[in-house]
């Protein structure tokens, strides 16, 4: 009998998007029994140095952390690792190389996942946190698929940021569900998006919003393509 790939997954970063997120791969798996579900373990582990107040305020680098407890999920042992958190994956490139298991990386996943639903050189905006928003994180994955990368000015950022650290508190409200409309109005509106991808995994918790551009989830893409990666390491 084939067994899928033990999936590993480095949360806490926040809990409630690791929460969404596992139930999206829960959602996503082809299971009728239990047992047909795909084993995982999960670090759920919030006492990793803030990425963003790390980038915005020079405080502790989330990077031995997160080294930490890669190496952790990777003892234990799981087959590949994936982070539900956009921000944390702009340092992936100072983790990898202390982890001996892959560890996927969902701006990669994210945008891969755009190929055939969208034109080459549409416009797509990224609504994410602070690290997502400074370094750009999504622009060169776009680029390189042949999108263009539609940036946003500070106080638009403000609101969203403002959004994640409500939906981060479970604070959920009607009001959130408005800002984020006005949110994306604005970039659809105003500066001409033609897709809009939800690069902070805690919009994954938000009710669905009605747009007239497509919204890619960034976590639901990551679950996505979670499922697929452990069908494929498929054992004995």
């Amino acid at each position: 009998m084939c067994r899928p790939g033990t999936i590993g997954i480095l949360g806490g970063m926040g809990p409630f998007a690791t929460a969404a997120f596992y139930r999206k791969i829960l959602e996503m798996t082809p299971a009728r029994k239990d047992w047909e579900h795909i084993r995982t373990i999960i670090d759920s582990n919030p006492h990793i140095p803030s990425r963003s107040r790390h980038v915005l305020y020079g405080e502790e680098s989330p990077v031995a952390g997160m080294i930490d407890s890669c190496n952790r999920l990777a003892n234990y042992p799981v087959d590949f690792i994936v982070i539900p958190c956009n921000s944390a994956c702009y340092f992936l490139d100072q983790v990898q190389p202390h982890v001996s298991i892959p560890i996927l990386n969902i701006m990669q996943v994210t945008v891969a996942s755009l190929a055939g639903k969208l034109p080459v050189g549409a416009a797509v905006a990224v609504c994410g946190s602070a690290v997502t928003y400074r370094h750009r994180t999504y622009e060169r994955f776009l680029l390189e698929s042949g999108f263009t990368f539609v940036s946003h000015d500070q106080r638009c950022q403000d609101e969203i940021e403002g959004l994640i650290e409500r939906i981060k508190t479970d604070d959920i409200t009607e009001e959130c569900s408005r800002t984020f409309k006005s949110v994306v109005d604005h970039l659809q509106m105003t500066l001409g998006a033609d897709a809009i991808i939800l690069g902070c995994t805690e919009f994954g918790s938000l009710p669905e919003i009605s747009s007239t551009v497509p919204l890619i989830d960034s976590s639901y893409e990551l679950a996505r393509y979670t499922v697929e990666y452990a069908l494929s390491c498929c054992q004995i």
